[in-house]
């Protein structure tokens, strides 16, 4: 078999602040060929990628090394390492069978030998600042063959990082309760439609906002008691006519951080899961919160965090019952489709970082099939 086209995203440049530009700060590069049948694999495995996840914490992923954050950086001129669902083709690895499906931190490149060099941080951890996570940590695992009973996608969602985010948030902070009140920003998002999901299994009563009237009734849908779009209305009144809240999960931070301080009833409960509302803001034109005053004053729990503080507690649940859910219709899972080829993958990845992507559910770029 002659070789076939390897087309990767590199990093190539670092964005120093705003919202980053395909085709200066990563790349499409075509000009790679692979040999399937006879690259070596040096007792490894060769994969096909399928399916991509662009998500939020790429943006973090590509600020200089020197700034002190919750990530390993990218490297430059190397592809990007993100999250994928992959089949096996290939395979030297006796626990690595031809056929199965993987999902985890790999190159975005059509195919890879695994496990993967270029791009690869070489963690030690007193080159970092203290807290970093090692992102090349979350390495590749074997999911189960759907066989049809939902698509691969979900693996990026529900059943992948999004979902596990979700749960051990919810079980480890929220801790919500029936009768109480949440309020999830972003909540049509990946993360926030399962966090309405689980707490909606507790009892809780939901408030949840979004940027587009789509959003807004995916929500409903949900069983949001009180969906709102935060462009027709503000976070404040919505939050004064329709509060207090008891708890809230934070998805962009900024004015719904700020609202939700003010509204919040005393020994409130915050998880920070994300602050996608000023990602990609410059630092000087930030908002600034008004109302920190509030932690104190209503003896607030805020606490931010990521998925890996948890795992040791709750990994082992959300793999025993999220799964199960799922199949049983009991969690619904919904994934948009935002590209279909490579040459999609750049202004996909912008996609996803733009404020106010008008589409529900988590975005995902099929770029290959089994």
């Amino acid at each position: 078999m002659a070789p076939v086209a390897n087309p990767r995203i590199v990093f190539v440049e670092r964005p120093t602040s705003g919202l980053p530009v395909a085709g200066k700060h990563f790349v499409l590069d075509t000009s790679r060929t692979i040999d399937i049948e006879n690259v070596p694999l040096n007792g490894g495995y060769l994969t096909k990628t399928l399916v991509l996840s662009p998500e939020p914490a790429m943006r973090e992923r590509m600020r200089d090394p020197s700034v002190p954050s919750y990530t390993t950086t990218y490297t430059l001129g190397a592809p990007i390492v993100a999250f994928a669902v992959v089949v096996v083709v290939r395979s030297e690895k006796e626990s690595v069978k031809v056929g199965e499906y993987m999902y985890g931190q790999t190159p975005w490149e059509a195919y890879t030998v695994q496990p993967y060099t270029e791009g690869r941080i070489t963690f030690k951890p007193e080159e970092w600042a203290p807290g970093t996570f090692d992102m090349d940590s979350l390495a590749l695992q074997v999911v189960p063959d759907p066989k049809g009973t939902y698509p691969l996608s979900t693996y990026t969602n529900i059943m992948g990082t999004p979902g596990l985010t979700a749960f051990v948030g919810m079980e480890g902070i929220i801790e919500g309760k029936e009768g109480e009140t949440l309020f999830v920003s972003s909540g049509a998002s990946g993360v926030g439609s399962l966090v309405i999901q689980l707490a909606k299994m507790k009892g809780m009563r939901i408030i949840a906002s979004a940027g587009s009237d789509a959003k807004v009734e995916y929500m409903r849908s949900l069983g949001v008691d009180v969906p709102f779009n935060y462009n027709k209305e503000s976070y404040e009144s919505v939050l004064s006519k329709h509060g207090p809240i008891h708890t809230f999960w934070d998805n962009i931070g900024a004015e719904a951080l700020d609202a939700a301080l003010d509204a919040s009833v005393a020994h409130g409960r915050f998880a920070i899961c994300g602050t996608v509302a000023t990602d990609n803001v410059p630092l000087e034109e930030r908002y600034r919160l008004k109302n920190v005053f509030q932690i104190m004053k209503k003896r607030l729990t805020v606490r931010g965090f990521i998925v890996p503080d948890f795992i040791p507690q709750f990994g082992a649940r959300f793999f025993q019952e999220v799964p199960a859910l799922v199949a049983q219709g009991k969690l619904r899972s919904k994934e948009t489709i935002i590209g279909e080829k490579w040459e999609d993958v750049p202004n996909g990845i912008i996609k996803m970082m733009s404020s106010g992507y008008g589409h529900a559910g988590k975005p995902v770029i099929v770029v290959g099939s089994a």
